[in-house]
């Protein structure tokens, strides 16, 4: 009986541990802002989702794609002080949900 039992928990420590890994990867994050919106969360926090265009390339085609950038926290006011058309340059740590890719800022660079 304790063999089956182990079985469910070893499989909860595996997807914990895939899990966590994929919210490891942080970045430099540089392009043009195309994008500022201000909003309050269900908690009553403020954050700020900035909509940045980066430069990708897949086959030999060049194209942009515009992908979320998060400020929450400390980081919420000076991401909502910058504006549409500004570069960003930031620390981010990368998340992948429904192979969509965000970024969540840690440190803004000037």
């Amino acid at each position: 009986m304790k063999k089956f039992a182990m079985i469910p928990m070893l499989a909860t420590l595996v997807l914990l541990v895939t899990f966590a890994i994929s919210f490891g990867a942080e970045e430099l994050v540089t392009g043009e802002i195309t994008d500022v919106v201000q909003a309050v969360d269900s908690n009553g926090n403020n954050y700020t989702r900035l909509i940045v265009t980066f430069d990708r390339k897949m086959n030999g085609t060049d194209y942009s794609v515009g992908l979320a950038v998060m400020g929450f926290g400390l980081q919420a006011e000076p991401a909502a002080a910058l504006g549409v058309g500004q570069t960003l340059k930031a620390i981010c740590s990368k998340r992948t949900y429904q192979d969509r890719e965000s970024y969540t800022i840690i440190k803004i660079l000037e």
